[in-house]
């Protein structure tokens, strides 16, 4: 019978030292893509040893891209001819491979996509991506669960997104750099995966105006080039290793990240009492005893990020007085809610809305993690409450977390597999 592998972890310990963050996921992933758009050898470096890279590697490969992962630096050969198919058994790990959909057209002019939908659309945000491409002059249907897109040239237009959405954003940009004329993208979103998506692009040769703010522009060319990039640090495993520092009423540094893109996280760190040092590649922490509750709202950039709600959550679950969060972003983000009340956490919570009163304690226990930042949260949480938590789902947590035992283990917390 196989063993699920979980996480033990015993709180009550205060952490101290440094911990340098690895590559963004939501930025490389998207990255990892771009060889679509043209042949060539591609270097990216400061990749994350996680397991969404090995998935997008995978789709990559029945797309006839082959990729090779050494030592945080990727190389990717994109040949001049590549298939435009992204079987089911690929795409169901992973819902960002709706990405290569938009460079898929641009190169190809077809795209076929298994759907985990089946012969639905599916949720509004992927509904977006197409409706974009399709002003564009992209067409659409679904066939036994297979979304077929094809594209006799695209032409660039204006696109008004209905939601600030990333992955809608990032999916117009990229058909666009091979559009016929000029694309703008009004309420395009502004996160810094998006400005770093960009910048590989620009340095493939394409011209793009306005990355970061709420306008891009995109003048279409005839081609592209292969290029290399090094990867932005990733801000929400920052804003997690941060507050497993304040959680413990420890004090630490985090490194290799743009403090810069955590402005508003920042904000409420101080708020909730934690003493930081902000440098130019790093940010100190000193926690101070006894958290202050907080008002938290989650909102596109440069808002508190969707992913960081269960971190911060689990951070205030000890906090002096009611903290309130309302989450506008993501509607299943407070499935970290039920496992936290399981150690004793006093929450309530409905619709948009949960409200944290402060406990003196959390009692360790058996835990479940049922996505990467549920999971992040629950080792946050254990890692201040009483006794033994044992957490499992832990292929989700290490789905966005590159050597987070290891990690947390360094800097004093008494945490193992088991």
């Amino acid at each position: 019978m196989l063993v699920e592998k979980s996480i033990q972890i015993i709180g009550g310990k205060k952490l101290t030292g440094t911990i340098e963050v690895s590559g963004a996921k939501n930025a490389v992933l998207k990255q990892m893509i771009l060889p679509i758009l043209s042949e060539g050898v591609y270097k990216i470096e400061n990749v994350p040893n996680i397991a969404d890279v090995y998935y997008m590697q995978e789709v990559l490969d029945v797309l006839g891209i082959t990729s090779k992962l050494n030592d945080k630096t990727l190389e990717i050969n994109s040949p001049s001819d590549i298939s435009v198919e992204a079987p089911y058994e690929v795409v169901q790990k992973m819902r960002a491979s709706i990405i290569v959909l938009g460079p898929l057209l641009a190169r190809k002019g077809e795209a076929k996509i298994a759907f985990p939908g089946g012969d639905q659309l599916g949720p509004r945000p992927v509904k977006m991506h197409i409706e974009a491409l399709e002003k564009m002059g992209a067409k659409f249907e679904l066939d036994h669960g297979v979304l077929i897109g094809k594209a006799d040239g695209l032409k660039g237009v204006e696109i008004n997104l209905p939601y600030a959405s990333v992955g809608a954003t990032e999916n117009t940009i990229l058909a666009a750099v091979l559009a016929d004329g000029t694309t703008i993208i009004e309420n395009a979103a502004r996160e810094p995966e998006v400005v770093d998506l960009v910048k590989m692009l620009k340095n493939m040769g394409a011209q793009i105006e306005g990355e970061g703010t709420s306008e891009v522009t995109i003048q279409g060319v005839n081609s592209l080039k292969s290029s290399n990039h090094k990867v932005i640090g990733d801000r929400v495993v920052a804003g997690t290793y941060l507050a497993a520092f304040l959680a413990t009423q420890g004090s630490g540094v985090i490194e290799g990240i743009d403090p810069n893109c955590l402005p508003m996280e920042l904000k409420k760190f101080k708020e909730m009492g934690a003493d930081l040092v902000i440098n130019e590649g790093s940010i100190e922490i000193n926690s101070v005893k006894g958290i202050s509750s907080i008002e938290i709202s989650t909102l596109p950039f440069p808002g508190v990020a969707t992913d960081l709600q269960p971190i911060f959550g689990a951070c205030l679950l000890r906090a002096d007085g009611t903290s309130i969060i309302t989450e506008n972003v993501y509607d299943q983000r407070f499935q970290w809610i039920p496992e936290v009340q399981r150690m004793g956490a006093d929450i309530q919570s409905g619709w948009q809305h949960a409200m944290i009163k402060g406990v003196k304690n959390l009692s360790g226990a058996p835990v479940h993690s049922t996505d990467i930042r549920t999971g992040a949260s629950l080792i946050i949480a254990a890692l201040q409450a009483d006794g033994e938590s044992t957490i499992t789902g832990v292929e989700h947590i290490e789905r966005g977390y590159e050597n987070i035992v290891d990690l947390l283990s360094s800097v004093g917390s008494e945490i193992q597999y088991n």
